[in-house]
């Protein structure tokens, strides 16, 4: 009998290979007309794969207004410190460790004008999972942000090889400067992005704390059903949204919406140009409005988990984080060169939230990172950072007491190879503070390669 997700990949690959059948006709035929040099001298195949910009070809769909797109990126890595204590409740474990992780990630974008005639409508559907060990060594460093963190999602700890419908999302320009959205969402991407971080954590940097700020992330679940606008501008942009705050990574319908609250938030983006160098500047804003845990007295005493809140006020019902991000260019090659905007430079975060409920207080990150130049055509990249992450102080004796919770910060560096078009290698390592005193040790490194292809 095969494994759940052995199952759910050759399904994948077949509907995959299905889809594209009639693209790589199409596809081989311009090939053999454009590529004369035969298979004998072992040059065409080759030159076909490394030219490819994926390994399916799906042209014939395009034309209908329907493309599809998937990747599949695994993660091999290790943890040298990390968390020591046997005690550690589920579901974290136990540190100096390697680890592999899989998942992957599927789209099928619809572009709604030319498939019903909808002027400008796009429609997306994504489907995700994960096979492998839940979280890579993310759970067993006793860090606040996970290290590897696209190993945890989707937010399914319990459902290898599952694949789940994370995003199915309209999206309409009622004018050129304003586009609204609503749907299933996945909350990645979508937040304090930059040009040098940020994304799903599947190309540039892995951990959490250097893809995103984490005070926005906390509360929020990972895939909800969510609604807003942008105003984009040649400027900037303007952005303001809701959420609802229940995860529904594992259900599809959107029954009782809001129903035990609202999360809320707005963003501000402009873009500037010092020294003739391409930069930009966000700030922003998300309000939680929905019951969480006082950080005061959450925890029973040791081993003792009750469902009932206790006779004081056990929760609190909204919370709220302020942030600011940059990037800036430092050098910009040739246009004439890579025939687009590439080059490396600045990025930097901070944010300030309530403390209680957030158990981040503060928080900052700088660093640097963007195309290689080295390797510019190949569409090398790279980053290297570090961050701080300020822990409340309003943890309840039992917490303190328990984890030893303190303030947490460390540093990532990678270097993204792109060995082919459609073939990305990245080994990435990462040295770091666990805010977790009682369970880690004093520091973990985080070591290891990810490799993604696209298909």
């Amino acid at each position: 009998m095969l494994p759940s997700h052995c199952k759910t990949w050759i399904a994948v690959f077949f509907v995959a290979c299905v889809c594209s059948s009639l693209g790589w006709v199409e596809h081989d035929a311009a090939l053999a007309q454009d590529n004369p040099v035969s298979d004998q001298d072992g040059q065409s195949w080759y030159e076909t794969i490394r030219t490819q910009p994926t390994l399916i070809t799906r042209p014939w769909l395009s034309e209908y207004g329907i493309t599809f797109s998937g990747e599949v990126t695994q993660f091999a890595f290790g943890v040298a410190g990390g968390i020591n204590n046997k005690a550690v409740p589920a579901p974290l474990g136990q540190g100096d460790t390697v680890k592999y992780t899989g998942r992957g990630e599927y789209d099928v974008r619809f572009d709604l004008d030319k498939l019903v005639g909808l002027p400008h409508g796009r429609l997306l559907v994504r489907g995700e999972h994960w096979w492998g060990t839940y979280g890579n060594v993310s759970l067993r460093s006793g860090t606040f942000s996970p290290p590897v963190f696209p190993a945890v999602l989707p937010t399914a700890a319990d459902s290898e090889g599952q694949l789940f419908l994370t995003n199915f999302t309209y999206t309409q320009p009622l004018h050129k400067h304003f586009v609204m959205f609503v749907g299933k969402r996945d909350v990645l991407g979508d937040l304090d992005q930059d040009k040098f971080s940020g994304g799903d954590g599947t190309d540039r940097f892995m951990n959490q704390a250097m893809m995103a700020n984490p005070a926005l992330l906390l509360g929020l679940p990972y895939s909800g059903f969510a609604g807003g606008f942008v105003i984009p501008g040649k400027n900037g942009h303007l952005m303001g949204w809701v959420r609802d705050p229940e995860d529904r990574t594992e259900r599809v319908l959107p029954n009782n919406l809001f129903s035990e609250g609202v999360i809320a938030g707005g963003e501000l983006q402009i873009r500037i140009n010092p020294w003739n160098l391409p930069g930009h500047q966000t700030v922003g804003g998300i309000w939680k409005g929905f019951d969480q845990p006082d950080l005061g007295g959450f925890l029973e005493p040791p081993g003792q988990f009750s469902d009932e809140e206790p006779a004081e006020s056990g929760t609190k019902s909204d919370a709220w984080t302020i942030y600011y991000g940059f990037d800036q260019y430092l050098q910009i090659y040739s246009k004439e060169t890579y025939g687009e905007e590439r080059g490396w430079g600045l990025f930097g975060r901070a944010s300030l939230s309530d403390g209680n409920p957030t158990p981040i207080k503060w928080f900052v990150s700088l660093g640097i990172g963007g195309d290689s130049p080295f390797r510019g055509k190949e569409r090398d990249t790279f980053g290297l950072g570090g961050f701080y992450t300020g822990a409340s102080n309003e943890f309840g004796p039992f917490a303190k007491a328990a984890f030893g919770i303190r303030d947490g910060y460390g540093w990532e560096l990678f270097y993204n190879f792109g060995v082919f078009p459609w073939l990305r290698v990245t080994p990435d390592v990462q040295l770091l503070k666990p805010g977790l005193g009682n369970l880690a040790s004093d520091w973990a490194f985080v070591g290891g390669l990810r490799v993604k292809v696209f298909l």
